[in-house]
């Protein structure tokens, strides 16, 4: 079979202070056919789903075209103009593909991209690639799991799955299924019946642990049942402030829609009620940090959810970091601190030196006010990369280790979350010698931490991502909705609609 595959993606938070334009793509890893070498699948972030695409073409023996393949960090919505590039390049790539004929498009997204002018790029690319192939080409579209999903999507490809675990470390096996899947429509052993229901609420909900433990592993064992094909649980992304925002389930069954129908309202009502209980249990500055002192032995880790960049947050905010030098703990690591300008002075002062730094609190209310200490600078590096939590390994750009009254920073100049700590020890870190590290990271940082953290501590400061969820200034979301109404029942919302 002739298959094309590209990725791109771009998780947006409608209210993040950080602007998205070409250039962020660029920074993450932009890769256009014929303009540079191609990176190598498996290996390469950049690629990330069409690098599994591309893999299993490889091993099935189909020939494969790779298009573009382009990703960003969580930021605000991307320009009218950079996003109409991206789109151009795509689309462009497709119909060079389509000169001869396709069997499958296979492309990856992240399912809650946003540009100025248009809420659902995802749903848009899509349309425009049924426009160049005709009704005929299965179309598979993976995305994250904090995707919200839209008729648009669903309208234009064949199928819609995204990844089941979070942190994401499923992306290659979910890839291979849709690949499977995709080519059992292409050679019709398999009658696509596809039921969509949506979950109106908003929360993040760890795969990990129980209750959603259970409740993902139960979903995976039903896939298995006679005429079904696929089920994703899509969590939704809580910072796009447009109407499709949410929740939802998508199920695939083999030319029964009625049961397709039926597992999918099943799904969404098991799902609406670990509404609360599935989400994790958040500490705040003061609870976290009593938490971890109170651990006599090994690395307690704690999460700073709400300045997480790989949700659109700054990565720069002192809420713990003030609070920490003002108890006086050492032994403390921080990682990373977005502070391009802190991080110029370390460079130009040399290792070794020592200098008055103002750290973080640049980007807006949000990042808390500057800290200002006396800095030794530790480590310098220009070359420090970390494992991505799918693929490959991720640049981290400069990176600089400070170190103030027992407490040692890393400054950094890509914004990008902590996904293991081989990351950290590039950049100069001994991260099992502290008593305390602080992860700017919701929750991707758990596959690579858990296994030798004395505990993990989830802390809810008042950054870019806190919980608050009624303080969010929401204007376009669709209500009523979870947690900011009062719904008691799926069913309740639907007889009312």
């Amino acid at each position: 079979m002739r298959i094309f595959t590209a990725y791109l993606a771009h998780e947006t938070n409608s209210f993040s202070p950080i602007p998205t334009t070409l250039a962020s793509f660029e920074d993450s890893g932009l890769f256009r056919p014929g303009q540079c070498e191609a990176p190598v699948p498996g290996k390469s972030a950049q690629l990330l789903g069409a690098g599994y695409f591309y893999e299993e073409a490889c091993r099935r023996g189909d020939e494969v075209t790779l298009g573009l393949c382009a990703q960003a960090q969580p930021s605000r919505p991307l320009n009218r103009t950079d996003y109409q590039t991206l789109r151009t390049w795509l689309l462009e790539d497709l119909k060079a593909a389509a000169a001869q004929p396709l069997d499958l498009v296979l492309i990856m997204m992240h399912g809650s991209m946003m540009a100025e002018g248009c809420d659902d790029c995802e749903g848009d690319i899509m349309a425009a690639m049924r426009a160049i192939v005709g009704p005929d080409v299965a179309i598979g579209l993976l995305l994250d799991l904090h995707c919200n999903v839209t008729a648009a999507m669903l309208k234009n490809a064949t199928i819609v799955k995204a990844c089941k675990e979070y942190p994401h470390t499923d992306f290659d096996a979910r890839a291979r299924e849709l690949y499977a899947l995709c080519a059992d429509i292409r050679e019709r052993k398999v009658k696509p019946t596809i039921a969509f229901q949506r979950v109106p609420m908003l929360g993040l909900y760890q795969t990990a642990h129980a209750p959603m433990r259970p409740f993902i592993d139960e979903i995976m064992r039903r896939e298995q049942e006679p005429g079904l094909r696929s089920i994703t649980l899509a969590h939704g992304f809580p910072w796009s402030d447009f109407p499709d925002a949410g929740a939802s389930v998508i199920v695939v069954g083999d030319n029964d829609q009625k049961l397709a129908e039926r597992t999918a309202h099943e799904i969404a009502n098991r799902f609406f009620e670990l509404r609360a209980s599935g989400q994790a249990t958040m500490a705040d500055v003061h609870e976290a940090l009593d938490q971890a002192s109170a651990h006599k032995s090994g690395t307690v880790v704690i999460a700073d959810i709400a300045d997480n960049p790989g949700g659109g947050a700054p990565s720069d905010s002192t809420f713990l970091l003030r609070e920490i030098l003002r108890r006086g703990l050492t032994d403390v690591g921080i990682a990373y601190m977005w502070d391009p300008a802190a991080l110029d002075l370390a460079f130009a002062a040399g290792e070794g030196a020592e200098l008055p730094l103002r750290i973080g609190g640049k980007v807006g209310i949000w990042s808390g006010d500057p800290v200002d200490v006396e800095a030794k600078i530790i480590h310098l590096r220009t070359d420090a990369t970390q494992p991505h939590i799918a693929t490959g390994q991720t640049p981290l750009g400069r990176t600089a280790l400070i170190s103030t009254n027992g407490v040692e920073i890393i400054l950094n100049d890509v914004r990008q979350q902590p996904f293991s700590p081989d990351g950290l020890i590039a950049s100069g870190m001994d991260v099992w010698s502290k008593r305390i590290v602080v992860v700017k990271s919701t929750h991707h940082f758990y596959a690579g931490f858990h296994e030798r953290a004395a505990a993990i501590i989830y802390c809810d400061t008042p950054g870019a991502l806190n919980g608050d969820v009624a303080a969010r200034p929401y204007t376009r979301i669709r209500r009523p909705i979870w947690p900011l109404d009062d719904i008691q029942s799926i069913h309740a919302l639907a007889a009312a609609e």
